[in-house]
């Protein structure tokens, strides 16, 4: 009798210790801090969070603060690895050329050899002389804009909201409202002696493929019927 009670005792020990070898060991919670260079911290918590996670987002100190166990938290730093890419740069070459309507003279740079073809046969206008270009050089999403002087005390405005590169090949660069603006003095004074000027733009969006040059649109310059063209080329930068 006592044989039997040791042995049942030996067996449901056996049992006991099997089955508290059988129980998982609880996951190994921790802490990171992960830094967020180029992206915007909030948007990449936002797609990175997931169950059984805790993450904070700070914009200001570029970083997300992430708890959870070691696989998530190395899961979670690993995608953020490949969200947060450094933006292209874009290049922008603006072109300012008036087209005449008396002189037949033609006064453009190599580059725009092409595009003076297509402008004779998009416009009637009997020449063209490049009035000022220049380089606008802005982040991939970001607003751009310059202002400068041409001829006879003429200013322009060039600015956008933004230029964004699409994905895939060929590359497009999207000009979210631009707007060209040229400010050309009268001989007219107003009731305060100040000079007045008269204003013309150009205002659209516009898709620019990589290295593409555009002819944006014209307007007229003056009463004699001469008008400001503008052409535009993209080049987007690694």
């Amino acid at each position: 009798m006592k044989r039997l009670l040791w042995t049942v005792i030996a067996v449901a020990g056996l049992g006991s210790g099997q089955e508290k070898a059988s129980t998982p060991a609880p996951p190994k919670m921790v802490q990171k801090i992960i830094d967020v260079k180029y992206a915007d911290a909030d948007r990449v918590s936002s797609l990175v969070n997931g169950p059984g996670l805790s993450i904070r987002a700070d914009n200001s100190m570029h970083a997300l603060v992430v708890y959870g166990t070691a696989e998530a938290v190395a899961t979670v730093e690993e995608m953020v690895k490949r969200l947060d890419t450094a933006p292209a740069n874009i290049e922008l070459t603006v072109y300012l050329i008036s087209g005449s309507t008396q002189s037949a003279s033609e006064d453009l740079p190599k580059e725009l050899g092409p595009t003076a073809k297509q402008l004779h046969a998009l416009f009637p206008y009997k020449g063209y002389r490049l009035l000022e270009s220049f380089v606008q050089r802005a982040r991939d999403g970001r607003e751009g804009s310059t202002s400068g002087a041409l001829s006879a005390g003429s200013i322009y405005d060039f600015r956008y909201r933004s230029a964004t590169v699409s994905s895939g090949t060929p590359r497009v660069v999207h000009i979210n409202n631009l707007a060209l603006g040229i400010r050309t003095p009268t001989a007219n004074r107003d009731k305060e002696g100040r000079v007045v000027y008269n204003s013309v733009g150009i205002n659209t969006d516009i898709d620019v493929g990589d290295g593409q040059k555009v002819v944006v649109g014209k307007s007229s310059i003056d009463g004699t019927g001469d008008a400001l063209i503008l052409v535009v080329t993209a080049k987007v930068v690694e």
